[in-house]
């Protein structure tokens, strides 16, 4: 049981293939982070494979979250004979390969009489054993699938990544740009708006000194018609 537990503990490295214990955060031998292959996708995978490009691509039995084990398993038994399986998950080679054995088979079974006839059979004879051989691996593929063995693509677009951080990138410059835009209008209205209260002072102590000046003209005719009445009585 001990041995077992600790064999269970181990695992392979999915790019190069080396044993490590269970724990690790990357692979001792190729550098591979682990925690990526949580992040990585088929679509993904599918993009760089028909660009040819193979960098980043890995090979893993852990199905990503945009495959799904049904349908996978669907596709190998009921068009695993033609590689529908493969192209579904970016196995294009293999699926190419099942697709061209199964229509030689189909060329054999439609001109069976002509190339019976070549060499005695002996062509229709080499031919078929060879595409046998090749269906054996769709009903591997079978096996491989039903028991969670089958290793799919799986990648993480990089350059789509730095695409999406440019452009987030582009757009915090544009906001902080606005941000700068608004706060300069701000501080143009402010110096505006200080310069309007001086006005509206002057315009307020200009008031207030002319009903003063009428107060005194008031006062002073007040005082010269008084004074003028005494001089009145005194006569």
């Amino acid at each position: 049981m001990k041995w077992k537990r600790e064999y269970n503990k181990i695992k392979t490295c999915p790019r190069c293939g080396l044993q490590y214990m269970e724990g690790l955060v990357s692979c001792p031998d190729c550098g591979l982070i682990f925690s990526r292959l949580k992040v990585a996708t088929n679509s993904d995978a599918k993009k760089k494979i028909k660009r040819f490009d193979f960098d980043y691509v890995i090979k893993t039995n852990v199905l990503p979250s945009d495959v799904s084990f049904v349908r996978l398993l669907i596709y190998s038994i009921f068009f695993g004979c033609f590689g529908g399986h493969c192209f579904y998950v970016g196995r294009y080679f293999r699926g190419g390969l099942l697709l061209f054995n199964f229509l030689i088979v189909l060329f054999l079974a439609i001109f069976n009489s002509f190339f019976a006839s070549i060499g005695n059979g002996a062509l229709l004879g080499t031919l078929s054993t060879i595409c046998g051989f090749v269906l054996l691996v769709w009903l591997w593929d079978i096996l491989m699938i039903a028991t969670k063995r089958f290793k799919v693509p799986v990648a993480i677009d990089l350059e789509s990544d730095r695409t999406i951080l440019e452009e987030e990138q582009a757009r915090r410059d544009q906001f902080f740009k606005d941000v700068d835009e608004l706060t300069n209008q701000k501080d143009d209205n402010l110096k505006v708006d200080g310069n309007k209260p001086h006005e509206d002072d002057n315009q307020n102590d200009t008031d207030q000194t002319k009903p003063e000046n009428k107060d005194e003209s008031f006062i002073k005719e007040t005082n010269v018609n008084n004074e003028s009445v005494d001089d009145k009585k005194e006569s």
